[in-house]
């Protein structure tokens, strides 16, 4: 009865330990719930399992709580059937390692290899950087210390290390607690320890840059548009459909502003091919700006230099981009910024959607693709972009541009702070998955970067969450965003954000401190491992 309580405890509380559905679970959670899990599968005083029957247990285990946080993928409306596929192989991918990683810590337990115990936190945060780095373009949702982030202390301890640091404690508290239940000495104070003081760290550091926040006035007024268009759209009546329910939305904004920000590929054609007529254009934009003269067909750039001319400031937008290399033709997802002088500046998504933008394995996964799931073969070649995010105009401060699901890889973002960046501005669309727990599970992964490297953010979204976010992590301003109960509805949102920016040791190091120590921590426990198999080898 004792194992079966501490698993279904630890199973009800880590299947909701998720910032967007409950903070006081997803602390509670990140005190004792995988120790608890340990605790089912390798109880005090009680007959140990085989290691095969405690990972086919911990696996299921595993498997059934990352569907529920992986649940979103399931809403199958616009990317079909085959996510079923993808979502299964990714959640049984995840509990591969976690129940690996599980079977590890209690065969350590087994033969009382005290010592090596607490190598397995940097060991963990070695596996978990396989599904950063390692599967597909990388993964970077729900990682183990994610719950840590459910208030803002957590969130703040990430400006030290990150991700990995997250994790890191994560695990080290909980082999800590698992360490109380079996009443090992001195547990309860490495529990305390491990507990409390990273958020004491986070905690204190947090409130000192409150202290410090209002000596820098800096501001940007910025307006923020959310069309809340679906990702398919309808085939068009006339191609200056999207634009006319663009400038309606555009109409409410109140002068003066120092930026507009429109979502990612928000208008087809990309930004020069002409395709509006002039006749239909003169008296959509005829309030706004000059139009060119000698035009028969005005382009996207007609339509964001008129915008720019109107409100007298920068626009960025994301766009479609083609180029021909090689006589072939690439798709890039693209964003641009125009300033009031017409200069235009762009950037091209780096980090590519596995199945929506790119075939996973190359040549031999497109062949499969074709054979297998010919309907889902994509039309045109896509490539990640090589031109720099950070990006600036006159009367702007540095911006760092992320599209879609990029800004959720701090590693990937440090260089915009070494480039001066001093605002982050994104651009999603995550109208894919309707209905879904997705806009708020991307949300809030993607302000993370926002206390890992002092900036502010601006997020500019199809369905939501369109939103601005001070570099405490403090949510200025929303919009309603898409649910399971209510459709985003389109709009736009104004806000004067606060420029405040400061240094953090993850800004200047980034993940090599926990590449460090996750090294070291493999290295210990190969070390100690093959020493013990040579050993054994000599006796016989």
């Amino acid at each position: 009865m004792l194992r079966i309580f501490c698993l279904v405890s630890s199973w009800c509380l880590l299947a909701f330990a998720q910032p967007d559905l409950s903070r006081f679970v997803s602390i509670v959670g990140v005190a004792c719930g995988y120790g608890l899990l340990w605790y089912g599968l390798e109880p005090f005083r009680q007959r140990s399992l085989s290691l095969s029957t405690l990972f086919i247990l911990c696996f299921f285990w595993t498997i059934t709580i990352e569907g529920i946080h992986f649940s979103w993928m399931l809403s199958d409306q616009y990317v079909g059937k085959l996510i079923y596929l993808a979502w299964l192989v990714l959640i049984s991918i995840l509990a591969l390692l976690f129940s690996g990683f599980s079977c590890l810590l209690i065969t350590i337990m087994r033969k009382k290899q005290t010592a090596l115990l607490w190598s397995l936190p940097g060991v963990w945060v070695a596996i978990e950087m396989i599904r950063f780095y390692g599967i597909f373009s990388g993964m970077s949702f729900d990682y183990l210390g994610w719950p840590m982030t459910a208030c803002a202390y957590g969130r703040q301890f990430g400006g030290f290390l990150g991700w990995g640091g997250q994790s890191c404690v994560v695990v080290a508290v909980n082999i800590s607690f698992y360490a109380l239940l079996l009443k090992k000495p001195c547990a309860r104070m490495l529990w305390l320890t491990t507990l409390v003081l990273p958020y004491a760290i986070g905690g204190v550091h947090y409130e000192y840059l409150q202290r410090i926040f209002k000596q820098d006035n800096r501001e940007i007024c910025v307006a923020v548009v959310q069309p809340a268009h679906p990702p398919l759209r309808p085939k068009l009546q006339r191609p200056t459909v999207i634009w006319e329910q663009l400038i309606q939305i555009v109409s409410q904004i109140e002068q003066p502003i120092d930026l507009l920000v429109f979502p990612e590929v928000v208008v087809p054609f990309g930004s020069h091919k002409q395709v509006y007529p002039y006749q239909d254009c003169l008296p959509l934009l005829a309030s706004f700006a000059p139009l060119p003269d000698g035009k028969e067909f005005l382009s996207n750039s007609d339509w964001i230099r008129a915008l720019t001319q109107y409100f007298n400031c920068s626009v960025i937008i994301g766009l479609e981009r083609w180029e021909k290399k090689d006589s072939s033709l690439y798709w890039y997802n693209s964003a641009e910024l125009m300033s009031q002088k017409g200069i235009s500046i762009g950037y091209d998504k780096r980090i590519l959607v596995p199945g929506g933008e790119y075939i996973p394995g190359g040549k031999f996964g497109t062949l499969v693709c074709k054979k297998i799931f010919p309907q889902y073969l994509l039309r045109y070649k896509r490539l990640p972009g090589t031109r720099s995010g950070v990006i600036c105009a006159p009367d702007l401060p540095r911006i760092g541009v992320t599209i879609c699901y990029e800004e959720t890889f701090g590693h990937r973002l440090r260089s915009y702070k070494k480039q001066g960046a001093e605002l982050l501005v994104n651009l999603t669309n995550d109208g894919w998955y309707p209905q879904s727990r997705l806009p708020r599970v991307h949300f809030l992964h993607g302000t993370l970067r926002n206390q890992e490297f002092g900036m502010p953010c601006v997020r500019a979204c199809q369905t939501g969450v369109t939103a601005v976010v001070d570099s405490l992590g403090r949510v200025l301003k929303t919009l309603p965003y898409d649910t399971r109960q209510t459709q985003a509805p389109s709009g736009v949102l104004q806000a004067s954000l606060p420029l405040f920016n400061y240094k953090t040791l993850y800004g200047c190091f980034g993940d090599f401190p926990m590449i460090f120590i996750a090294l070291c921590a493999v290295s210990y426990l190969g070390g100690f491992l093959g020493y013990r198999l040579l050993a054994k080898k000599e006796i016989r």
